[in-house]
């Protein structure tokens, strides 16, 4: 692969990556309380719609017209109130085109990046922007390697918190992409995806302790003045009344009845999985309930599973989701 150049920057890059449903959008929404600050997403720069250079580390006509192009397929979020930028997106993902469209060809990827950000602050009337895609998370030696200055938070969720969430993603959308949603649900899978969020949160505290805070989902919601205060001075954002942090992106909004408390089949596979990477983060995990029968009926019941959703996520794969899932799987 073709190093990335380092680039100097005297603001931080700053960024929000994390565990899927680990509450990445609800943190750019408080974010932008402050109307000095663009939090936005997710732009997959670094991830999923990452171009490769040339070899001398710039970009050619055709890899700027590439970027581009994924920008204006985007819808960049967030949309609507509370904490948005924009009505539905697209402005912002239009003029973060139009300005890549207008760079000098040799251009860096860090230039790119920070060109695609500061318009979108202009677009939105604010000055300083915040850039947030989950799954960067995965691609943080790229990240640090062309900025070494980035500010990163990276949010995580507790186990049982995030397979309920993970479990019920896609109940508030319409009927057939609910289906969609749960013909691809497996507690394995989602164990899996889970571990893997941890692992990667694990693995960069380590390797980069003072540029990562690593911010629970859950301890943001007990305590959003004091958390939020520390996130803010994390990423060297000016001082702000931080009052609240609402719920975003949700798999419970709106929802009268809570869902169903995981069965033991669920909370087995998640000890198996994930058991070691939540005591190593002194996370909580669910008692333990011994079911061999329906355990050994989860685990054949893959074979079906896997059958029956390849061809879906075959469909689905725009943008290599297939390779982004084989990434939080291994």
């Amino acid at each position: 692969m073709t190093s990335v150049e380092t680039m100097p920057s005297a603001d931080p890059h700053r960024l929000i990556v994390g565990m899927p449903r680990g509450g990445t959008t609800a943190m750019m929404r408080a974010l932008n309380a402050d109307g000095r600050v663009a939090a936005f997403g997710e732009s997959l720069f670094w991830g999923r719609a990452w171009v490769e250079p040339r070899e001398d580390g710039g970009f050619d006509a055709a890899g700027l017209e590439r970027i581009a192009e994924l920008l204006r397929k985007k819808a960049l979020t967030p949309r609507g109130d509370p904490g948005g930028l924009s009505e539905d997106g697209r402005d912002l993902s239009a003029a973060a085109a139009d300005v890549v469209l207008g760079m000098p060809v040799g251009s860096r990827p860090v230039e790119v990046f920070e060109a695609i950000g500061e318009a979108i602050a202009k677009t939105s009337g604010r000055r300083i922007w915040v850039e947030k895609t989950p799954h960067h998370l995965q691609h943080l030696d790229r990240i640090f390697q062309a900025m070494p200055d980035a500010r990163v938070v990276v949010m995580l969720r507790t186990p049982v918190d995030f397979l309920r969430s993970y479990k019920h993603q896609g109940d508030r959308k319409a009927l057939e992409i609910k289906k969609v949603f749960h013909r691809l649900y497996h507690p394995m899978l989602a164990s899996l995806v889970c571990r893997r969020g941890l692992q990667e949160g694990i693995r960069a505290s380590k390797r980069w302790p003072d540029a990562l805070l690593m911010v629970r989902l859950e301890e943001v919601r007990e305590d959003p003045t004091e958390v939020m205060g520390r996130i803010r001075a994390h990423l060297r954002l000016p001082d702000f009344s931080d009052v609240e942090f609402g719920q975003a992106n949700s798999s419970f909004e709106g929802v009268t009845k809570p869902p169903n408390p995981l069965s033991p089949v669920e909370t087995t596979w998640l000890r198996l999985l994930v058991g070691k990477n939540a005591r190593a983060l002194d996370m909580p995990m669910p008692d333990r309930r011994v079911v061999p029968i329906r355990f050994l009926c989860s685990v054949l019941s893959l074979i079906p599973w896997g059958i029956r959703n390849w061809k879906t996520v075959s469909r689905l794969d725009q943008g290599g989701i297939r390779g982004m899932i084989r990434r939080w799987l291994r």
